[in-house]
């Protein structure tokens, strides 16, 4: 018959790997509430678009323009212009888990095409890694002036909340400093 000790002896490893588990168990679930892996986050994809599309310097009607938006999915949205070439996108917010996640999707594509004719014009395209509104993105998608006979220009805007850091964004969109 086994005696004291040797019972204590046998239970330890297994009174060990129930405190292990028990303590990862709770852990596991602070951790996730703490990194927020089960919680949602606003993330601001783009603010409102203003533009005009011209053609030698004379509006364009009836131009398809799209906005692509690429945050863990592809957010499509399409407007035509309008007798004077003016064409506009709301604001874009979504609530979204991947800034939680462990290895989650860490920026935001935004694109603007239009299509005229058979071919299609690259208006604006950038990358950003704020889920935040950028005072940079806003000012320029508030007033586009994208005239077709312009050739694409990689343009380098200063970020207002990061000074030493730019920008860039790809299109044939002009504005005054640029």
């Amino acid at each position: 018959m086994p005696n004291h000790r040797t019972i204590t002896r046998s239970l330890f490893p297994l009174t060990l790997l129930l405190v292990a588990a028990s303590y990862f168990l709770y852990s596991s679930e602070v951790m996730a509430d703490m990194f927020g892996w089960f919680k949602r986050y606003d993330v601001h994809l783009s603010p409102e678009v203003k533009g005009r599309i011209l053609k030698d310097g004379e509006p364009v009607a009836d131009i398809e323009v799209y906005r692509e938006l690429m945050y863990a999915k592809h957010y499509t949205e399409k407007t035509v212009t309008d007798s004077d070439g003016h064409f506009s996108f709301p604001e874009k917010n979504i609530r979204s888990r991947e800034p939680g996640k462990l290895l989650g999707v860490e920026h935001i594509t935004q694109s603007i095409t239009a299509d005229y004719g058979p071919k299609t014009y690259l208006l604006w395209r950038t990358t950003t890694t704020s889920r935040t509104p950028e005072k940079v993105i806003e000012e320029k998608l508030s007033h586009m002036e994208c005239d077709l006979a312009n050739p694409e220009k990689m343009h380098h805007f200063t970020i207002a909340e990061h000074p030493d850091f730019t920008h860039n964004i790809r299109g044939i969109c002009r504005w005054p400093d640029s």
